[in-house]
């Protein structure tokens, strides 16, 4: 290599260290430093620096041997495109950052002792032009100004103009020329295709004569008003005329419009104005009509008030038909007086009228033409401005004037009680018709429990399986509540069934009506079935709620003289531990699940009742103690903040999770079938539901193929991409994650293919790339690998109590554990039948098969192997890492770990321990991963 290009080398190295820097400084920067001369300055040394790399690369491109060069790492790394991605990246922030400031760019000023006599000592205003956004009626106000002050001048060069205009550009026009490098050549071709996008004379000009023709008519006197015509009307054909339109001979037009919007009191006097001052054989002309309504609306400022004008002005505006005695009462100042006794005081505030039983108060303001809503008498409830409704009902209309009944029907008997009531016709009509036209159901459903000083009630509860979108039966909670109309169902449990919600209006109420009533907007259609007799399976209607009772029981009870309850298949059989309720089944499911047969325990027991789900439990249970207990209130859940203050803390104290049966069964098999290899590495099998899975035999190899040679052809349009894509298949070879399969293989059509695709974050600063396997992908069986794996039970805390505590420490640590799920290997039998891929790095080549050697991401069991593989390490090795393990357990949210300390000393311990306990899982003795 000659000195002069190792010179150049290092210059152009040097350069490109200091634009990085120089990024890295300005993010650096404190916001009191941040003005509009520093971060001008910054762009402009971020210009001269790209300038003098560009030239040294053209320079080092022209004079060095090509073999020579190619070999030296300037090339090899790409130094040129790296340079050029960090020019760009802070040429965006310093433009951002400008764009903030609360001025414009500094404006090119031109040398006015040279260009134009100085005739004033007198400092003018700085000229700034104002930015396009991309709204062609700016174009040409735009267009005019920055050709006059940066276009033309010639003190400037193509690349200060480029950068002058790409400064003054948001929204649709910056993106048009965001990515167009800035280059003395590249400033015409960026005008020019502001030019080709703007400046389109036919567009502008529909929008001109748009906005003349679309003035509204105006139906009282006003000088507002006619200020506006006049405004608007010379807005606009100045507008046409800098076209190039030519508007002088549309006169009799214009005032022909004109005249027809008018109010009719103007238009009368414009047409004697006429008659008097031009002859009947000649037209009028636009400037006699404006010199008229200009005289016409300085007379009018004279007689209006102010305020009276801009009255009027807003209610012509917004379409209202105001006549001109009511405009004018508005003026007139009058002492308060209440409707109903004629004392000082809003009818609102009148204590007469509040005595009144609440149909009179509604003959009294209906006959005396009062705002259902606020009790005032200037308006109707259609005009009402306030935004206060009903406090009982939320509905348009006043709180006294709320009825005692709603027009509903009430039932009474013993349990629980539900009722059914319609919007109140007399309020429907006041209120006008509605912006939503959508047909609604509405109806009120009730559901409570009378809360007293007594012992513990169990209510009765099961385990019903429900079905999912996806045809997966889920173990659930329902409480059976024969005194609720309806059924209902938690917004958690939709979303994890992924069920289809339809848009209704339902109001839920309690007995007595007295607080306001719980709202439910949408309805699912739920497919349950008995855990215990396969054959029921029953539809249910359920509305959605965000949340149906707190856990029941209240507390865990004890039946242990009750011996005949081990003799029965229970609905719940941990009825008497606190859980959580997903489902409330009404009178409606209560009855076709009843069968024959009444058990009862001992004096002082619940009593036990046979169901198509199983013996349901409740009834009264003695306690020791004799304290008031925490009222049930099912589907009313007040809506205030010492509730949800409730909740949160309920969370922590009733942490004791009940499992379900397909969970347990996860549970056991991990415990059973888990090991360790001779590396020190976890070897897990995946948890199918049943010994034989249904997804063999699927031809999912045939399917794989098509899907590959799909992800082929988008990945021929993104080298990038490509080059990327297989970067992370040839590290799952290198790593030991994957392995070929060998040509003699007999497998291939029993074994499960996995399609795989890639999902690009550009966000992230590490992984951009990352390769997802569909194992939801069905076979030609209709059968996803995913829909015979158990998913398994939620490990991890509940995310907001772990940043609750992480906020606690005074000192805060945060990590993350690389390839988390690939630090766990998965048996060689499962491998060989269901982690299978194809892949082939280019088209030309065969396509060869695969097995995945480590958990995968995109199977349903993977969160579960990995978080439970992460504890297990903990659990295995807490005797020699007893601060990491006990932190493994709260403090890690999947592969995230959010924790603290209180002392330096402590975090630094913490992290040594974390390290090394970590590492006893992923111990890669001799081996590549």
């Amino acid at each position: 290599m000659s000195a002069t290009m190792e010179a150049l080398i290092n210059y152009q190295d040097d350069l490109s260290s200091r634009i990085a820097k120089a990024q890295i400084n300005f993010k650096k920067s404190p916001k009191e430093r941040i003005t509009r001369d520093y971060v001008t300055n910054r762009l402009e040394a971020l210009i001269e620096m790209w300038a003098e790399f560009r030239q040294g690369h053209k320079e080092l491109l022209q004079q060095a041997d090509p073999k020579t060069l190619n070999a030296t790492a300037y090339l090899v790394n790409d130094v040129y495109d790296s340079t050029e991605e960090v020019f760009l990246s802070y040429r965006s922030e310093l433009n951002k950052c400008l764009s903030t400031l609360p001025q414009e760019f500094v404006e090119p000023r031109v040398n006015s002792k040279s260009s134009y006599p100085s005739q004033s000592q007198v400092k003018l205003p700085e000229i700034h032009i104002p930015k396009f956004s991309g709204n062609y009626t700016e174009w040409i106000t735009f267009r005019d100004l920055f050709v006059s002050m940066i276009h033309k001048n010639e003190s400037l060069d193509n690349v200060q103009r480029l950068q002058y205009l790409k400064g003054y550009l948001t929204g649709e026009a910056e993106q048009l020329i965001r990515y167009i490098p800035v280059s003395d050549a590249n400033y015409n071709q960026c005008w020019k295709l502001l030019e080709q996008r703007y400046c389109n004379k036919k567009y502008l000009a529909h929008n001109i004569l748009k906005r003349f023709l679309s003035q509204k008519n105006a139906t009282t006197v006003s000088a507002s008003v006619l200020k506006e015509f006049i405004d608007t009307t010379s807005d606009c054909l100045s507008a046409l005329t800098n076209l190039g339109i030519d508007v002088s001979t549309w006169d009799i037009i214009i005032i022909h419009l004109l005249s027809l919007k008018l109010d009719p009191e103007t238009r009368k006097e414009w047409e004697l104005h006429i008659a008097k001052t031009v002859a009947s054989d000649c037209l009028p002309t636009y400037n006699q009509m404006k010199d008229f309504l200009y005289d016409r609306f300085r007379a009018l400022e004279c007689i209006e008030p102010k305020h009276m004008g801009k009255h009027v002005a807003s209610n012509v505006r917004s379409g209202q038909n105001v006549s001109h005695s009511k405009v004018l009462h508005t003026t007139n100042v009058q002492k308060m007086s209440c409707e109903y006794c004629g004392e000082e005081h809003k009818l609102c505030f009148c204590k007469k009228f509040a005595n009144l039983d609440c149909d009179n108060r509604r003959d009294f303001v209906m006959k005396n033409r009062i705002c259902f809503n606020c009790l005032g008498s200037n308006h109707g409830v259609q005009f009402c401005r306030t935004p206060i409704n009903c406090r009982v009902c939320k509905k348009r209309h006043h709180s006294l004037l709320h009825p005692s009944s709603s027009g509903s029907t009430s039932a009474v008997g013993s349990g629980f009680e539900g009722q059914a009531a319609a919007e109140n016709s007399e309020v429907s009509k006041i209120k006008g018709p509605q912006k939503d036209s959508r047909p609604i159901e509405t109806a009120n459903h009730m559901a409570c429990h009378a809360k007293g000083k007594s012992s513990q009630v169990l209510l009765a509860t099961a385990l019903v399986e429900v079905k999912a979108r996806t045809g997966q039966y889920h173990v659930l909670r329902a409480l059976l509540d024969q005194g609720s109309q309806a059924s209902f169902v938690t917004e958690a449990t939709v979303q994890c069934l992924g069920l289809k919600k339809t848009n209704v209006t339902n109001m839920i109420s309690g007995l007595g009506d007295e607080k306001p009533a719980l709202l439910s907007r949408s309805m699912v259609s739920l497919t349950l079935k008995s855990k215990l007799d396969s054959s029921f399976v029953i539809e249910v209607n359920a509305f959605v709620l965000s949340n149906i009772t707190s856990h029941l029981p209240v507390q865990r009870v004890s039946l242990d003289n009750w011996v005949e309850l081990s003799q029965i298949s229970l609905a719940d059989p941990q009825f008497d531990v606190p859980n959580k309720i997903d489902i409330l089944l009404g009178a409606d499911v209560y009855s076709q699940i009843l069968k024959d047969g009444v058990l009862r325990g001992p004096m002082g027991s619940p009593i036990a009742q046979c169901t198509t789900l199983g013996w349901v439990i409740s009834g009264p249970v003695n306690t020791a103690t004799d304290e008031n207990r925490i009222t049930v209130l099912h589907t009313c859940v007040e809506e205030f903040d010492l509730k949800k203050f409730w909740e949160l803390e309920s969370d922590t104290l009733l942490n004791q999770k009940m499992l379900t049966t397909e969970e347990q069964r996860c549970e056991d098999i991990f415990a059973a079938t888990t090991r360790r290899d001779e590396y020190g590495r976890y070897v897990v099998n995946l948890p199918f539901r049943d010994e034989a899975p249904s997804c063999k035999y699927g031809e999912s190899r045939e399917i794989a193929v098509r899907r590959l040679k799909s992800l082929e052809r988008k990945l021929a349009t993104n080298e990038k991409l490509k080059k990327s894509y297989t970067d992370v298949i040839n590290e799952y070879l290198q790593l030991d994650h994957m392995k070929l399969i060998q040509e003699t293989d007999n497998k291939q059509e029993e074994a499960v293919y996995l399609p795989h695709h890639a999902v690009v974050r550009e966000d992230r600063s590490t992984t951009k790339v990352r390769v997802v396997f569909d194992a939801s992908c069905k076979n030609r069986n209709g059968v996803a690998l995913n829909d015979t794996l158990m998913v398994g039970p939620t490990l991890q805390p509940d995310l907001r109590h772990l940043i609750m505590n992480w906020r606690r420490y005074p000192i805060c640590i945060v990590a993350d554990i690389v390839k988390m799920y690939r630090m766990v290997r998965v048996t060689d039998e499962d491998c060989d039948y269901y982690q299978r891929i194809v892949w082939r790095d280019d088209p030309e080549k065969e396509i060869r098969d695969y097995k995945l050697l480590t958990v995968t991401f995109g199977t349903a069991s993977a969160p579960y192997l990995a978080v439970k593989t992460l504890n297990q390490v903990a659990m295995d090795h807490k005797d020699k890492y007893p601060m990491a393990a006990k932190r493994v357990a709260k403090e890690f949210y999947m592969d995230d770990f959010m924790g603290g300390c209180q002392t330096v000393e402590e975090g630094i311990e913490l992290i040594k321990e974390m390290n090394e306990l970590l590492k006893e899982g992923e111990r890669t003795k001799g081996r590549k991963g």
